[in-house]
């Protein structure tokens, strides 16, 4: 009896070892789900970029009279969210006649430009009047996120 009863214990703890792990692996998936469902953080201004509402820099570089409002965004090869992003900015840049859109890969070359802007995580935007005005800039994550960025700058100054 001593035997039977070992091996009961045995096979039951078996079972339960197996409906843990397929437990967890269906937890696992569970988590996968929500974070391909789940937004990266919103658009925020995360303490960088240039002042708000003073004149931008590297009005060489872009021509800020070009149209209403110019978008500077700022984003890096080995940025993800950069990388889905980039066709839906040059659709924005399609889509509104009075935005100019300006993309700024990050490269040894345009480092002068990240540092001008004040620059240090990506995908960064920042709105341009024509009047060379920083409007709006901020770190943003999704098209919603953009599209609102430039609504905002649309709108006419409360000051």
């Amino acid at each position: 009896m001593r035997g039977g009863v070992w091996i009961a214990s045995y096979v039951l703890l078996w079972l339960a070892v197996l409906v843990l792990g397929l437990t967890t692996v269906a937890l696992l998936r569970q988590i996968g789900v929500l974070h391909t469902r789940l937004r990266p953080l919103g658009a925020h201004f995360a303490g960088e970029g240039p002042e708000r509402l003073a004149p931008a820099p590297a009005a060489d570089v872009f021509d800020y009279g070009r149209s209403r409002l110019t978008l500077l965004a700022f984003v890096s090869p080995a940025c993800q969210v950069c990388e889905v992003l980039l066709p839906s900015l040059r659709a924005l840049d399609r889509q509104y006649d009075d935005l100019t859109v300006h993309v700024v890969d990050h490269a040894p070359e345009t480092s002068g430009l990240f540092r001008s802007f004040n620059v240090a995580s990506t995908p960064y935007m920042v709105t341009v009047d024509d009047d060379g005005i920083v409007r709006v800039r901020g770190v943003a994550n999704s098209l919603e996120q953009v599209e609102v960025m430039i609504e905002e700058s649309l709108e006419p100054d409360p000051t």
